[in-house]
């Protein structure tokens, strides 16, 4: 039975691949997001603090600056209290399945059955092969999502020192078509 405990252990490791990269993805999601409302409050306040706007004293500025601080709170606890939900979902669901596996794999070890036996040592033959290779897609999917985790969350030490290239793209103009010009085309 062997082979039957390498399949099952082989599923475990899996699911728990899956789970951590599940996890990283979610992790990448709200550095991702505390990133974004980061940068946008401090475009705001300094394009509230580098213009004199009519009619706006600086202690309107500093009111609308407070209030954007506190939106942003806001909104950055909420993504933290959902994405803390998301991997506690995960983690349950991810329990669930290795017990399950766990429980099917001391069931089939139970079996005593010569033929029943030997039929479930060639189908955990014919299965470890891809095993292996769900084990090694699994093993990529987690390294994968560790590396986009990285870039999200980079640090501006590390984007500064990468060069950025910049693309710019040549803005063509179609010649307007007369209606009646296309009238006698048609």
């Amino acid at each position: 039975m062997s082979t039957q405990t390498s399949i099952a252990s082989a599923a475990v490791h899996v699911v728990g691949q899956y789970n951590d990269a599940g996890k990283t993805l979610v992790g990448a999601y709200r550095a991702g997001v505390h990133r974004l409302l980061g940068g946008a409050a401090s475009r705001y306040s300094d394009f509230l603090g580098s213009r004199k706007l009519p009619l706006v004293s600086d202690q309107v500025k500093a009111n609308l600056i407070g209030a954007q601080e506190k939106i942003n709170g806001f909104l950055a606890n909420r993504v933290d209290i959902d994405t803390g939900r998301i991997v506690s979902v995960m983690d349950r669901v991810a329990a669930g399945t290795t017990s399950g596996i766990e429980a099917v794999a001391d069931r089939v070890a139970r079996v005593e059955s010569p033929v029943a036996t030997s039929v479930i040592n060639a189908l955990g033959a014919l299965n470890q092969p891809l095993a292996t290779v769900s084990v090694q897609i699994a093993d990529r999917i987690a390294a994968g999502t560790k590396q986009i985790e990285a870039r999200v969350s980079g640090s501006e030490e590390e984007e500064a020192a990468k060069p950025v290239r910049t693309v710019k793209a040549k803005a063509t103009a179609k010649k307007p078509v007369r209606r009646a010009a296309a009238r006698k085309a048609v």
